[in-house]
């Protein structure tokens, strides 16, 4: 665990048994008062039930800080993300590249896991593109576009695309391509991420 989720936790756990352990001293401190104004069975019930708030808030906070504390250690190691393509045409090609991508560099599975929804990669002068969906840590890569819903699209020939990928295009040659209208983008965002994830 982090040593500022730890501290966050800590925080939270103090507080979360403070405020149990304020509520049996008030049922405590009610219970004494019913003592001494006669009514003893029902201030030995409050008494009691304060004594247990008070001795629940500490188990509660223990409890909190070892559930946390769990949580914590199986967060820090998610599930592997999973990448299938079809294995011909332009999608197989960018499904190797991503699947390379994210095994040499396995920091970039948590991007991965991140995006979500559909980006088209079109090449113009190949005629050919590939949809690749993204959905809660599966990547799923095949050859044509979606027949429905919203999608980024990243649209040029397959130099540019090349070039992309590989990170040789910078975010001001990207620019200056869009603006020559060389390379076409749809859903800016979503291309640069995709970009990262390559690269």
């Amino acid at each position: 665990m982090k040593w500022g989720s730890a501290f966050k936790l800590a925080i939270k756990t103090f507080l979360f048994g403070l405020l149990w352990f304020i509520t049996g001293v008030l049922l405590i401190v009610g219970g004494v008062f019913l003592f001494f104004s006669g009514i003893r069975m029902l201030a030995f019930l409050l008494g009691s039930v304060g004594v247990f708030f008070m001795f629940f808030g500490l188990l509660a906070s223990i409890f909190k800080v070892g559930s946390g504390a769990f949580l914590e250690k199986h967060e820090a190691s998610p599930q592997p993300v999973e990448v299938t393509y079809e294995n011909e045409g332009f999608a197989m090609i960018l499904g190797q590249l991503i699947d390379q991508a994210i095994t040499k560099n396995p920091s970039k599975s948590n991007l991965a896991r991140s995006l979500k929804g559909n980006i088209v990669v079109e090449v113009t002068d190949m005629d050919t593109a590939a949809t690749v969906e993204f959905n809660n840590g599966k990547i799923t890569i095949y050859n044509g576009m979606p027949t429905k819903g919203k999608y980024s699209l990243i649209s040029s020939d397959f130099e540019t695309i090349n070039s992309l990928a590989s990170g040789e295009v910078g975010l001001l040659k990207t620019l200056k391509l869009i603006v020559t209208r060389k390379l076409k983008i749809k859903g800016i965002r979503m291309a640069r991420k995709f970009q990262s994830l390559l690269t």
